[in-house]
C-alpha cells in the first residue's frame, strides 16, 4: 500500500488554488477572505496613550492610534486633503490631527476641522475608520466590507492565572505557518531539542487524527493512552497547549497575519497558570531572556546562516528563542511561496490535507459567489497537553 497520499493532481487549476491560498493583497482571493474575519494587528501595551503608528496588514497600510482617553483605533493610512501619512500626526483628545495641514479626524473617520480652510465644510470629508476592539492584550480589526461578525469569545482565558501577549515577526508566507500549526509529526523532529522533548511530548511517534468542526478543524495527537488535542479556529488561528521551562504548560492562541505574501506576524497569547513567586520567577526569567536576545543576532539572520550552511542549528541551541529559530529554519526553507502542488504528502500529513481542502472549497465558493460555510467559535472550547 502506498504511503503517500493523492491530493493534488499538479494541474493548472490546482497551482492557481494553492497560490491564491498565500496571496492575500487587496482583491486577492485568500485576502478577500481573511477580511471577512476580525483579526489582531498590534499588541496592546506595545501602543501607548497619544501615539499613532503606521502598519501594514496583507500589503495594505493602516493608521493606529491610541486616543488619549485609551480608545485604540484603525483609520486609513492617508490625509484625504494631500496624502500625508496620518501616523506622523499628532493624537488629540481620541482624534488624529494631520501634520501637513492641521485637518483633524476623529474615531469615526469624520473630518471635524480645517483650521486654515472656509469654517463648516469639514463634514464632507471622511477618512475610512475600522471597527476596532481589544481583547486579550492585543488590539483586533475587521479590515473587510460591510458589518463585521460577533467578535469571538474564549471562556478559557476568563478562568485564573494571568495572560501574556506578544508578537513574533517571521520572514515567510503566513500559510505556511499554518501549516506548521497543524504538523504534530514536525515536534519530533524540528523541536526534538526544545522544552516540548524535555515535557515528554517527543516520547514517541503520534497517532494523527482530525475532523473539520463547525469552528475549523479538531486534530489529535494520540501518544500511547495520552492525547494532545489542539485546535485550527477558521480562518488563521491556532488553538493548543505550549511548554516552557518558567512557565509549563499553557493554553496558547497563535494568529497567523501576513504582513504582504513574503511576510507575517504571529500575534500570540498565552494563559499562564502560577502564582506567588513562580509568577515572579517567570517574569524574571521573561526579562533575562530578552535581555539576552538583545544582545544576538536577529532570528532572521541566524536562519539564513544556517540556510547557507555558515552555522548548523545545533550551533545555537543556547538561544532563549530557539524554539522561533527551529520553525523558522523549517519554514524559511520551503521558499518565499511553497510549491505545494508539487509536494508528495504521506499519511501524517492528513491535517495538512485536510486544511488545505477547507481553504480550496471556501476560495472557490468565494470567488463563484456561492455561500462560505459559517464558523462558530464555542466559548467553551478547551485543549490538553497530552501529557500526564
Amino acid at each position: 500500500m502506498s504511503n503517500v497520499l493523492s491530493v493534488s493532481s499538479g494541474s493548472a487549476s490546482s497551482r492557481s488554488r494553492y497560490a491564491d491560498f498565500s496571496r492575500t493583497g487587496s482583491g486577492t482571493l485568500a485576502g478577500r477572505y481573511l477580511r471577512m474575519f476580525w483579526q489582531p494587528v498590534f499588541v496592546s501595551d506595545e501602543l501607548p496613550r497619544g501615539r499613532a503608528r503606521l502598519i501594514t496588514l496583507m500589503g495594505e497600510e493602516f493608521t493606529l492610534f491610541r486616543g488619549e482617553g485609551g480608545r485604540a483605533q484603525v483609520l486609513g493610512p492617508r490625509c484625504p486633503h494631500r496624502s500625508t501619512a496620518l501616523s506622523v500626526g499628532r493624537v488629540e483628545g481620541d482624534s488624529v490631527r494631520c501634520f501637513y495641514h492641521g485637518w483633524r479626524f476623529d474615531a469615526s473617520g469624520q473630518c471635524v476641522e480645517q483650521p486654515a480652510e472656509i469654517a463648516g465644510l469639514e463634514h464632507e470629508v471622511k477618512v475610512r475608520s475600522y471597527p476596532t476592539r481589544e481583547y486579550l492584550g492585543l488590539v483586533f480589526a475587521f479590515l473587510g466590507e460591510g458589518e463585521p461578525p460577533a467578535f469571538p469569545h474564549l471562556s478559557v482565558f476568563d478562568s485564573g492565572g494571568f495572560v501574556v501577549a506578544g508578537r513574533i515577526d517571521r520572514g515567510c508566507n503566513y500559510f505556511s505557518q499554518l501549516e506548521n500549526s497543524v504538523d504534530e509529526i514536525h515536534f519530533n523532529f524540528v523541536h526534538r531539542t526544545s522544552g516540548f522533548n524535555d515535557a515528554g511530548l517527543n516520547s514517541k511517534m503520534p497517532d494523527l487524527s482530525g475532523e473539520e468542526t463547525d469552528y475549523g478543524i479538531a486534530r489529535y495527537g494520540r501518544r500511547g493512552a495520552l492525547v494532545r488535542r489542539s485546535h485550527i479556529l477558521m480562518p488563521n488561528l491556532m488553538f493548543s497547549m505550549a511548554y516552557d521551562h518558567s512557565s509549563g504548560w499553557t493554553e496558547h492562541l497563535g494568529w497567523r497575519v501576513p504582513l504582504d505574501d513574503y511576510r507575517h506576524v504571529s500575534f500570540m497569547v498565552d494563559l499562564v497558570h502560577l502564582e506567588g513567586a513562580a509568577k515572579e520567577k517567570y517574569f524574571a526569567d521573561r526579562a533575562a531572556a530578552e535581555a539576552k536576545l538583545r544582545g544576538l543576532p536577529s532570528v532572521e539572520e541566524v536562519v539564513k546562516k544556517i540556510l547557507s550552511g555558515e552555522l548548523h542549528i545545533t550551533d545555537v541551541e543556547d538561544r532563549p528563542d530557539l524554539l522561533n529559530v527551529q520553525d523558522m529554519v523549517a519554514l524559511m526553507g520551503q521558499g518565499p511561496i511553497p510549491e505545494r502542488e508539487t509536494n508528495h504528502l504521506g499519511r501524517t500529513d492528513q491535517q495538512v490535507v485536510l486544511l488545505r481542502k477547507i481553504f480550496t472549497r471556501e476560495l472557490r465558493a468565494l470567488e463563484e459567489g456561492r455561500p462560505l460555510k459559517t464558523w462558530t467559535w464555542p466559548s467553551d472550547l478547551t485543549v490538553s497537553s497530552g501529557v500526564a
